[in-house]
Parts: C-alpha cells; structure tokens; sequence
C-alpha cells in the first residue's frame, strides 16, 4: 500500500479512550442489536456518554471507523462533504481516483456531487467499517440534512452508520430506522445503573457500599459526565442531576494542579487546537504531552485527529466560565489565537477570532484578508459561511471602531436580501468613507460596488453621486474588483437581473456612457461585453427576438478565453433562451450542450442554477417529471425568506409546486418573491411572480385577483416594453389577458394601459400556448367536462376533511385500509392532485363536498 497522502494524517481515526471505563456490557449488547441493521441513531443530552459508549462499541467489535467530530462551523455542505469525502479517502488512501475527486478544486462548489462520485470509486472490500457523525446537532443546513440520505443510500453494505446527536431523527432520515425501539438509543438506555456505578468505581480504587452507590445514583440521575466527575475524585457529594459544574469543581477540579488549570482554562478559548496552538496560547512548550496525558485520564478531552483535540463541550463551557473569573487577559488569547491563523492563511477563522478579541480597532487587516485574499467557492457557500460569523452578533461599538466592518455587514445583508439592515450599513458606508478609506483602498472598492447595488437610488442618481467616491478613491484594482470576489453577478444567470435590476437602462440608455466612466472600471475588461449584453438581454425582454439573436451572438464572439465564467455563462443563458423561444431547437440544443459543458470544467457551482434553468423550460413543455425531479434536489429547500443570490432557483420551486398541483406552497414561494421584487426594486422579478400569480389565480377560480393582479403587474412592464416576462406563461394567461383587454377598450377605463401594448403581450402568449402546453394544465379545461366522484370516493375526502385518519375510517366503515387508500388516490387522481389536503380544497372548491 502507497504511503497516506500528509494532509490525510490520522484524521478521522477515534478520540482514544480514557485508560478506565465502565464496562457497560448491557448498553453494549443494545448498540449490538442497532448495528446489525446498519444505521444508530444515538440521541441524548450532553455528557450522556454517547461518544465514550460509542468508542468503546469499536473497540469491542473491531470495526475500522471514520469518526469525524462536527462543530457549527462545518454547517456548510462544502464543509461537511469534505470532511466525509476526506474520512471515506482515508480508508483507501491509495485509491487514485478518490484522491483526484477529493482534490478537485471544484469540490467545493458541487459537494455532494463529488461526494457521491468519490463513492462509486470505492473499491469492493471485506472489511467492516463504521461512519460515526459526533455532535450532529450542529448541523442545521437543510441542504445537508436533505442530501445525506442520497449519500448514505450510496454507501457499501460493509458500512454501518453512527449518528450522535442531541437532537431528535430528523424527518429525512426515518427511512434508515427499521425498529425505532432498537435503531434509536437514548437518554433512558445510556443511563448508568447502581452495579454499573459500583463496578466502574471498583475499577478506580474506590469501594462503595450499596447505601454510597444508590446515593451517587440519586445524585447524578446516572448522568455519566456526574458519574466519571465523582469517579475522578473519590468522593461523595450531594448535587443535581445534569449539574456538571457541581460535580467537577467541589469533586475534581479543585484538586487540580494549578499549572494545568490554567492550561485547560486557556486552551478552551479555540473548540479544536494542536499542539502549536495550545503552546502559544498556554506559553508551554511541552504542551503535546499536557494534552496526551489529559486525554488518556479522562473522556473531558479528546484526540480529534494527529495532535488536534477538543474539549468536550460541557467541560469547556466550565472552563470558559473559569477563565472568565480568573482576571486572565482573554482579549490576548483571542488574538494570539488570530494571528496563528493568519498565519497558517485561515483567515476566516483568524477573523472570527480577532473579532473576539474584542478590540475591533485592529479589525482592518483581518477583514481585508478574509475579503480579498480568502479562497472564494461560490456565492452559496460565501454566505453559509457568513451565516455561521453572523450567528451571534457583535456589539454596537463594533462598527464604529471599525467602520470598515459596515462593507462586511452590508455585503452580508445584500446577499441575504434584508433590505432593511443593508440599508441601514449603506448609509453607515457612506458616513464613514473617509475611514473605511483609511484601511486600504481595496474598501473603498467594496464600497462602490454596495453602493451600485443600493436598491433605493436609481442608476442615474448613482452615477450623479459618484463624486461621493472620488474624493478618497486612490485607483482601480487593473483586473476589476468585482471579478475577484464570490461573483459580479451573484450567480444569476441573466445580466440584467444580476447583481441588480438594469430595466432602467432600457428608459434612458445614455446611463450607459456615465457608468463607463464611474462603475465599470470595478469590472475591468468584462465590461466590454456586458455593456451590449444588457442591451440584447432588453431586445430579448421586448420579444424581439431576431434582432436579440443578433446582438447576443457579437456578444458571444467578443468574450475571450481570459474572461471570468459569470459573465460569460449570463450571455451563453441568454443564446439557448432566444434560439429556444424562435423554435430553432436544433441549434438551442447544441447551444445548451455547450453552455452545459462548460459549467461542467469550468463553474460547477453554477450546477443548481443549471438544474433550474432546465426544469423551468421542461415545465412550460408540461413535464411533471422534471417538476418532481426538481423538488427532490437536495439544494431546494423550504423556505420563508428569498435569499437573494437563490431566487431564480426559488422562481423554478414556485413552478414546479403549482405543475404538482400544490397550489399552497406555490403562492407562499411566488408571494415572497414578488415581496422581494417590490421590496428591492427589481421589477422583472417583481413582474415574473404577478404573472405567474395571476395565472394560477385565474385556475382557482379567483378571477378579480387574477385581474388586478395582472394589471398592476403590467402598469409596471409597460414603461419598459417588456413582454416575454409574461407571454411565456402561455394559455395559462391568456384568459386573463382577454378580460383585461375588454376592460380597456371600456369607455370609462381611464388607466395607463393601452390596447397596443396588452395585445402585444396576447398574441405572444397565445404564440407560446401554441407551442408549449405550460405547466398550469388546469387552466385550459373546459367547464363543460365537470369532476365527477364516486360516491365512496366524495365519502372518504368527507372523512379526511373532517379529520379523520385511515386506520380511524376503516374502523368506522369495515373497509381495509387498501381498498380505503384505492378510493382516495383515484380521487386525487379525477382531482389532479397529490395529498389529501389539496385534494381536500379542491373538492371544497368544485362543491364536490362541504
């Protein structure tokens, strides 16, 4: 076997265990039985003894694990994936091909994707291994806990899983738990008994009497962090049941020798750390041997991996506190800890941790690291990250010590779209410009570029303040700022929808030549191209569509092989768009195997909005297929906020729910992106949900507010010519078009809508429906084919309306629960529905029943 790649090390390999454990033969015999179907799901409270129970599982079964301890920063599929990507490498770290997947610098951006084509590389083997996720409650990503069961599904049957957790089984894992008695441990099983107590102390010298041993018992509840603090002492003390700091401080700690008390206390700052950084922060130079020894005399610290380790989490919460009231300078320890990481080039960590310090005057060189120099995967994962560094805020006096952390905020708040908080640091920027300008002129870039995406001022008020920028800008960065962050167009996949809304550009396109002179510099030689492009992307919009195929496709030819993947995938969007609406299918086909093959070498992280682009013209072709496809990708998740660089993902979600016929959770999707669109002054994103609003408005029968709907929603198009928008909702809005129509040729309509523009916007409709079925195929039935349903079929959606559940119906009717569940799905089927609950509303709505 080939020598282990270094970076690999003896990462994943179990904490040791302490030198004496209990026996716990009977909890072993229960982990025994979870184990033979394949997957454990230990769920219990803190000091439980998940993770020592779980240690000593291996040791008796001989199993060879990858033991990977997660902390809330791994809450980032990135993150998480590669971490078991890495731990599943270890296990043949030979394996070439593994090794190639592992260190493809796409990794990052399609990380269960990578992980799931590093699976298929594993090579057939004998051996019997165990994957344990410790602390898997800090996981919170629903994109992570959606996509593991793809990953898990994937995994040999030589594999057994452990997940320990403090939380309960998520939803989307129950498929793997055959016997939730035998596949799901908890606080109850792990619970030390009075022999177990007796034995474990027999162990370490101390002989209980039977009255001791009940007493310990009573006061520890069996909790084993109560049970090892008093074990570790000797002695006998009265305390409650989950009261860690009791037991060790009055048992334990106090016996300590003061030297390694403030070693512990010290070290706890960091929730993981090597020998390297446990020596400057403890000031010890025979720190390794501190840790090893600690570790191998109690479970409170672990050995994660080579020389890293981390405390338990109860026993450094203790230790905080400790350190807290000892009159330690912890604002050095912070930094200490932040400079170790700026100069191992971790510089979000380093960040974090300067942060931490407190003594936010010396923020300039970190943030100026973390924004610029940081590895940068994507938008997405930029703002996973960034999700985690906001989770506890910092205090007021934070920004004005360093106001440079404003553009952090602002940018943060931006890609998130709280419109309001970004607001409130813009205007922060702007105040404090003079400042920001002191920590490098690199800031007063990033300023610049929060400010061109400030959704309250208008382009052209935009480039009138530029002035504001000029008095403290030294230079451009020569390749364009813009270009060297997560991306300039925050992965949207049509130019004039990016970063912001260029609709205004299509009323007054002179703004073009002031932003040549004012912005565009930020975005260096891409530029070039982008300025036509947001010109053919308006003659798109316009429904002009040779013309637009012309000017795109100079476009196309103008971007060079030195040109950076955002732009260039926006116009690559933009051809396959046209070319498909003129029904030239060939030539789109070949235009989306192009587009597609170069996302696929060159912007993975472009993959989900990929996806979304082809299920949305798969939808307005009728596939329902593609809308379940769809739905069932890890990345869609539910939501009740739009995150900005997502929408057009959530816009394909909104379809795709209303193909299925779940019409409730298609209006909660288009209602909060059309609160988006008005809210940051997009109006094409703001016009795309009022259309596809109205039309399934129109299909529920509620008729006036498809109208309004759809007229406002006009009003704001019209300025511009806009069409496509809302013509390629096909027949689905064509009937209310028509009702619009013959509402303006009224004599006493006096709106700003004229007949020209409406019919425009018909006949382009209509030419689409003509072409493409739509995804709305209710829209067009006719009135005169009513739903018909059995009479068991009416009878069993009474029952359900009124609450009732099938095992309670068949009690009540003397049906089998299959032939009761025949009646329902043929209903749900006459119904063109998929749950009880729409099927429920529809039949309300039909006056099918009551």
């Amino acid at each position: 076997m080939k020598e282990k790649p270094i970076f690999l090390s003896d990462k994943f390999v179990p904490a040791q265990l302490p030198e004496i454990c209990a026996p716990r033969k009977s909890l072993l015999t229960c982990f025994d039985e979870a184990a033979m179907d394949g997957f454990v799901f230990v769920s219990a409270q803190g000091g439980s003894g998940k993770t020592v129970t779980t240690l000593l599982w291996l040791n008796k079964n001989k199993r060879i694990p990858v033991w990977i301890g997660l902390d809330r920063y791994d809450n980032s599929p990135s993150v998480f994936y590669k971490l078991l990507a890495t731990g599943l490498y270890s296990l043949q770290p030979d394996n070439e091909n593994m090794g190639r997947i592992l260190t493809d610098i796409a990794f990052s951006a399609t990380p269960v994707e990578h992980t799931v084509e590093l699976l298929s590389e594993l090579r057939p083997e004998t051996e019997r291994y165990v994957i344990v996720l410790d602390d898997f409650h800090l996981i919170t990503n629903n994109e992570i806990i959606k996509s593991l069961p793809i990953i898990l599904r994937r995994l040999p049957h030589t594999f057994t899983v452990f997940i320990l957790s403090r939380g309960d089984v998520p939803v989307e894992f129950e498929p793997f738990i055959k016997d939730k008695k035998r596949n799901v441990i908890r606080r109850e099983s792990l619970r030390f008994t009075e022999t177990e107590i007796r034995q474990y102390l027999n162990k370490l010298g101390h002989f209980l009497t039977p009255d001791e041993t009940k007493f310990i018992y009573m006061a520890t509840d069996g909790w084993a962090i109560g049970v090892n603090a008093i074990a570790l002492s000797g002695k006998i003390a009265d305390g409650s049941g989950d009261d860690f700091a009791h037991f060790f401080k009055d048992l334990a700690w106090n016996a300590w020798d003061s030297k390694l008390r403030d070693f512990c206390m010290r070290t706890s700052i960091a929730s993981e750390f090597n020998a390297e950084l446990a020596a400057a922060l403890s000031g010890r130079c025979d720190a390794a041997e501190v840790m090893e020894d600690l570790s191998r005399s109690n479970s409170f610290l672990s050995r994660l991996h080579g020389d890293v380790y981390r405390y338990h989490h109860l026993f450094q919460e203790f230790l905080q506190k400790q350190l807290n009231e000892s009159g330690a300078d912890i604002a050095s320890l912070y930094k200490t800890a932040a400079r170790y990481y700026k100069d191992h080039e971790d510089y979000s960590k380093a960040l974090r941790f300067w942060l931490m310090s407190g003594d936010y005057k010396g923020t300039d060189n970190f943030l100026f690291l973390f924004l610029f120099r940081g590895n940068k995967n994507g938008v997405a994962d930029y703002a996973d990250f960034l999700h985690s560094f906001f989770a506890n805020p910092l205090p007021e006096r934070a920004a004005k010590e360093a106001p440079v952390l404003h553009v952090l905020y602002a940018w943060y708040y931006y890609l998130t779209s709280r419109y309001e908080e970004y607001a409130k640091h813009m205007d922060a920027i702007l105040l404090n410009l003079p400042r920001i300008a002191k920590a490098g002129n690199e800031f007063v870039e990033f300023a610049m570029l929060a400010f061109h995406v400030d959704y309250r001022r208008s382009l052209k008020t935009q480039v009138t303040l530029f002035y504001l920028f000029r008095g403290v800008l030294k230079n451009y960065t020569q390749a364009g700022l813009a270009t060297s962050i997560a991306s300039f167009t925050h992965n949207l996949p049509y130019m004039h929808r990016s970063n912001r809304d260029y609709s205004e550009i299509a009323l007054n396109p002179k703004i073009l030549d002031k932003i040549d002179t004012t912005y565009a510099p930020l975005l260096g030689k891409e530029w070039e191209y982008l300025r036509p492009g947001i010109l053919a992307s308006f003659t798109y919009e316009k429904n002009q569509l040779e013309t637009a195929l012309k000017q795109n496709t100079e476009v196309l030819n103008m971007i060079k092989a030195e040109n950076k993947p955002d732009g260039r995938i926006c116009v690559m969007v933009l051809q396959h768009s046209i070319l498909w609406q003129l029904g030239l299918y060939s030539e789109a086909g070949k235009a989306m195997e192009s587009l597609s093959s170069y996302i696929n070498e060159s912007a993975q992280y472009f993959r989900p909005n990929l996806n979304a682009y082809h299920t949305k013209w798969a939808l307005f072709n009728g596939d329902k297929s593609a809308a379940r496809e769809w739905i069932d990708c890890y990345y869609v998740t539910d939501i009740d906020h739009i995150e900005f660089f997502r929408s057009f993902q959530h816009f394909t979600t909104a379809r795709a729910y209303a193909a299925l016929g779940n019409m409730e959770k298609a209006l909660h999707y288009l209602h909060l992106l059309r609160s988006f669109g008005s809210n940051l002054n997009r109006p094409l994103d703001r016009c795309e949900a009022g259309a596809i609003l109205s039309a399934l408005y129109w299909m529920m029968n509620r008729k006036k507010e498809a109208e309004v709907e759809l007229i406002e929603t006009l009003e704001i198009l019209q300025p511009y010519g806009f069409i496509r928008v809302v013509a390629d909702e096909g027949k689905a809005i064509v009937p209310v078009l028509k009702r619009i129509l013959l509402r303006i040729a009224e004599k006493e309509y006096t709106g700003p809508l004229t007949r020209a523009y409406v019919n425009d916007i018909l006949l382009a409709a209509y030419s689409f429906g003509n072409k493409h079925v739509g995804y709305i195929n209710q829209s067009d039935k006719k009135q005169d084919k009513p739903v018909k349903l059995s009479k068991q079929q009416t009878y069993m959606l009474e029952l359900l309306s009124q609450g009732y559940k099938n095992a309670e119906i068949a009690e009540m009717t003397g049906l089998s629960i299959p032939t009761i569940k025949s009646h329902t799905s043929l209903a749900y089927k006459k119904l063109e529905v998929n749950n009880a609950m729409d099927a429920i509303l529809k039949a309300k709505e039909l006056g099918i029943i009551e």
